[in-house]
């Protein structure tokens, strides 16, 4: 029996129907009429989101460059996004770079130095800096020096020629004529001694820019033109009787002076003594030799005097800077014990600059292409090394004592530099001991490094052989 609803429910349930249809019609509304406003119930609900941390810019080195770029020097300068300092490394395009300055002072704004440049040479200098936090950042920077200078400035300082107030390291041949001029300075020749073929003011025109010219006695007096550092005195004054009273400066700049090895004790004393020495050195700004123990001594164990003279005139001459004369071919000694071979010329380059010089110059200039590789195999050396190289020369001990090697250091940057030169004819085996303390030396010929207690390190070197070590800084930080 089905049971119907009383009339009640049924009044109750519709009444509920119809409210719940107005309030359906007013929502609708709000939501479909333009310019209504919604009901509070459709707002949604208001989010609230914390704003996301910026990241600390990352440590960085910005705005590298050269400034005041010369032919012989530059300043390179660099900023840094947090304060720092740096290590400086540079040195020739192609090859090892082997030379150090340090900037120690935190900062944003930094600049380095550099000094002992070659003209027209392509170089690279990297810049690695560290923040306070420890963060290393590095940048690499390649820079071409000017040519060489027209307007000459040569003074001397620190036992070194400068021009321009930069340190240089002079290669220098003597009275070359015009068919050697180009291939000299492809060799590496940056300062040419006279001209008695088409004269000095040819000379002048023909190399300028490209490299430097002093005046001898056999050019005209007092001639001058662009990129000329100074004069000669005569050749071997000592030899000609002259006396610092009787010798006179041929014309403007640098005085160049080139003596005979008989200021030398292991060389017989002129007929007149050594007394007139110092009295030539005080009219000279830059002194130099010539001994040839091949050439002029026949007598190649004399080979280690190269090294043993250059002290005594380093000595001598009181911290002005001095070179030396090297023998390049064959010109009084025909017998095989005293040849010349790219070896010796080698043998005897590093002697003399172990010994202190501060230039060389290579005679007879008329060399051939087999000559010229080793002159400019020395050139190329002398430019990765030089600022180091134009540093006073420190002993470095040699045991067991070999009559035939020499050693000798420098110090430049934190870094030590030993040259070390075996002129004999045999294998030695030998200690060398460099000032300071290192743990391991790189052997830059080889590649190799070496390691050492309190800067001592064990070698073999071979026979007439040239080896140059360098202990690189501690690291920063």
């Amino acid at each position: 029996m089905r049971h119907w609803p009383s009339p009640r429910a049924l009044l109750v349930a519709g009444s509920t129907l119809l409210v719940l249809s107005v309030v359906g019609a007013i929502v609708l509304r709000g939501h479909s009429q333009p310019g209504s406003t919604p009901s509070t119930l459709t707002t949604p609900p208001t989010l609230t989101t914390s704003p996301v941390p910026t990241p600390p810019a990352a440590f960085a080195v910005s705005s590298v460059d050269v400034a005041a770029l010369g032919p012989f020097s530059t300043t390179v300068t660099w900023q840094t996004t947090a304060p720092s300092t740096a290590r400086v490394t540079w040195g020739p395009a192609g090859m090892r770079a082997l030379l150090w300055a340090e900037s120690p002072q935190l900062g944003l704004v930094h600049r380095a130095v550099l000094t002992g440049l070659s003209s027209s040479t392509p170089y690279v200098v990297s810049i690695d800096a560290r923040s306070e936090s420890g963060d290393v950042v590095s940048e690499r920077l390649p820079f071409t020096t000017a040519a060489a200078p027209l307007e000459v400035v040569g003074t001397t300082g620190a036992g070194a020629v400068r021009v321009g107030g930069a340190p240089f390291f002079p290669l220098i041949v003597l009275q070359e004529c015009p068919s050697q001029w180009t291939p000299d300075i492809a060799d590496g020749i940056n300062l040419f001694a006279g001209n008695t073929c088409t004269g000095l003011s040819s000379l002048l025109t023909a190399v300028q820019g490209r490299a430097l010219v002093a005046g001898t006695t056999d050019d005209t007096p007092m001639e001058s033109g662009p990129g000329l550092l100074g004069w000669f005195y005569p050749d071997e004054a000592d030899a000609r009787g002259l006396t610092g009273v009787s010798l006179a400066p041929p014309g403007n700049g640098l005085r160049f002076l080139t003596l005979t090895a008989h200021f030398f004790p292991g060389a017989a004393p002129l007929p007149v003594g050594r007394s007139m020495y110092p009295g030539l050195v005080a009219k000279a700004d830059v002194v130099g030799f010539d001994l040839y123990p091949l050439q002029e001594l026949c007598r190649r164990e004399l080979l280690p005097w190269v090294f043993d003279a250059q002290q005594e005139l380093v000595r001598l001459a009181h911290a002005k800077p001095t070179f030396q004369w090297i023998e390049i071919r064959e010109m009084k000694c025909h017998n095989a014990t005293a040849a010349v071979t790219p070896r010796t010329i080698r043998v005897e380059s590093w002697l003399a600059i172990a010994g202190g010089a501060h230039g060389l110059g290579f005679f007879p200039g008329d060399w051939g292409s087999n000559i010229g590789t080793v002159v400019r195999s020395i050139a190329a050396r002398i430019r990765q090394l030089a600022p180091a190289l134009l540093r006073p020369a420190g002993a470095v001990g040699v045991t067991p004592l070999e009559p035939a090697v020499r050693a000798s250091a420098r110090e430049l940057g934190g870094a030590i530099y030993v040259i070390a030169v075996n002129a004999g004819t045999r294998v030695a085996n030998v200690r060398l001991q460099a000032p300071g303390s290192r743990d391991r030396f790189l052997e830059i010929t080889g590649g190799h490094w070496l390691p050492a207690a309190r800067g001592a390190f064990d070698v073999a070197l071979p026979p007439l052989s040239v080896r140059i070590y360098v202990a690189p800084p501690q690291q920063v930080g």
